[in-house]
């Protein structure tokens, strides 16, 4: 059974180079063995017409020497030639006085000549093998008086075929092996690719996703083989992003459990002390005020990873309308106001940015968080800023956060924005910070298309810069 293609190929090629030579061979052996036999019959008819008219002068009566003539001319032409009276009888023959008195009148090449017509045919003989015979009228006057009579062995031409056909013979042979040769390299060259492609593709199904095609071959190979890598190429990303996204769920169980750890210690410590039963009062307004005080910074824990699953498993229900940034960083102030007068920190919104698109009530929400954890590291009668710009090329909004805090610790810039992250001036849980503010603001803006950076200020303090695509005028 022919299962490769590259043994159908093969296969296939070979087959019409040998049906269409085998084609070929046939149908110019006719063609030579049907010009052949014309190119006899012509000949023919050139010697009994041209006898036929020489007679038309003279008369078949056995004028004097005929005999004689034909029976010279007999050894140095091919053909027999007879010529015969009214009535179809030999009456000259170049085969020799054997030949005279004999009856051809029931020939049918005969009869067509002596009808004033041009008779041929080719029949068998016991000892010559195939015989062309031609037959031509001879007129005197308008009269038919007899016929010339010419006939030959078709040997001279089948020989000549037989020869032919043997030349043909040995040149199939060799067409036969060249094809050979070159069915094995086409095929070879066709299927090349395809063996590639299947090799490659066997590999990427096993794990291998780093294997990929060199595009070769005709035009179909070569988009197959671009296919393939794209295919590769998007399967790796796949996977890469499965891999890193079970690295994520991991690690953020990894991290839930950690955070909840704690104040589920706490609570169960304080609840403990309390089952005792020997607390003095004081004592139990401490344990039951860190019982609340930790299931409250549980409640926030939960609503914070709810937001964040929320924003990051968005996919477009976002409700987006055109913002200003300035008018809802400075509602976002107005919101603060209250707990930065108790903070001692002063706010203010400064410059001009071309609008976004957006949930406001999202952006707000970023500008809040940046603002009020900039307030907590702040000394009391210091000021955050918010700086609003564009971009260079024009294309983006830039909102920026300073403050005049210490600062971010450099070692902790690339990690600030994982989930549970708290740099060492955060540390302190009993702060109601879950660690998911800033991993919460990261998902917020890159649901909006753009990014958010962190560095600090040469003169002192962090700076939050947001970069969002602007809306055309």
């Amino acid at each position: 059974m022919l299962t490769s293609i590259r043994t159908r190929l093969f296969a296939a090629v070979l087959a019409v180079a040998i049906s269409s030579a085998a084609g070929l061979s046939w149908y110019f052996l006719s063609e030579l063995e049907s010009y052949g036999l014309d190119a006899l019959e012509r000949r023919l008819a050139s010697e009994t017409m041209l006898l036929a008219a020489v007679l038309g002068e003279r008369g078949v009566s056995a004028p004097v020497g005929l005999q004689a003539v034909l029976a010279e001319a007999d050894g140095r032409l091919p053909s027999r030639i007879r010529v015969l009276d009214g009535g179809g009888v030999a009456v000259a023959d170049s085969a020799g006085e054997a030949g005279l008195g004999i009856d051809y009148s029931e020939r049918s090449e005969i009869r067509e000549a002596l009808a004033g017509r041009y008779g041929a045919t080719t029949r068998s003989d016991d000892d010559a093998g195939l015989v062309m015979y031609v037959a031509y009228p001879v007129r005197t006057e308008g009269q038919i008086i007899g016929a010339t009579y010419a006939s030959v062995p078709t040997v001279s031409v089948l020989n000549a075929l037989r020869e032919y056909r043997l030349r043909l013979a040995w040149a199939l042979g060799a067409f036969f092996l060249v094809t050979l040769v070159i069915a094995e390299l086409l095929s070879r060259w066709l299927a090349g690719p395809l063996r590639r492609l299947e090799v490659s593709t066997t590999a990427l199904a096993e794990g291998d996703l780093t294997i990929r095609l060199e595009p070769s071959g005709p035009r179909e190979t070569h988009a197959v083989g671009e296919a393939f890598n794209a295919m590769a190429d998007a399967v790796e990303r796949l996977v890469s992003e499965l891999k890193n996204e079970e690295k994520r769920t991991s690690r953020f169980v990894s991290d839930v459990s950690h955070e909840l750890r704690t104040p589920l210690t706490a609570i169960r410590g304080a609840a403990e002390t309390l089952l005792d039963g020997e607390v003095d009062p004081e004592m139990q307004e401490r344990f039951l005020t860190t019982i609340v005080a930790e299931s409250e910074r549980l409640g926030r824990l939960a609503t914070d990873l709810m937001a964040l699953q929320r924003i990051e498993g968005a996919t477009g229900e976002l409700p987006l309308s055109r913002i200003d940034l300035g008018e809802v960083s400075r509602r976002a102030v107005e919101v603060l106001e209250p707990l930065l007068e108790e903070r001692g920190v002063r706010a203010g919104v400064s410059g001009e940015a071309p609008a976004v698109l957006g949930d406001r009530d999202r952006i707000q929400q970023v500008i809040a968080n940046l603002v009020d954890n900039a307030s907590r590291v702040s000394d009391p009668g210091t000021a955050v800023s918010i700086e609003l710009g564009t971009s260079d090329d024009g294309r983006s909004a830039v909102l920026s956060v300073l403050d005049e805090g210490p600062g971010v610790p450099e070692e902790d810039l690339p990690r600030l924005f994982d989930r549970f992250y708290r740099t060492e001036l955060s540390r302190d849980r009993a702060s109601g910070g879950s660690g998911l503010g800033l991993a919460i603001v990261k998902a917020i803006v890159e649901a909006h298309a753009g990014e958010i950076v962190a560095a600090n200020q040469s003169e002192g303090g962090a700076c939050f810069t947001i970069t969002l695509p602007a809306l055309p005028e």
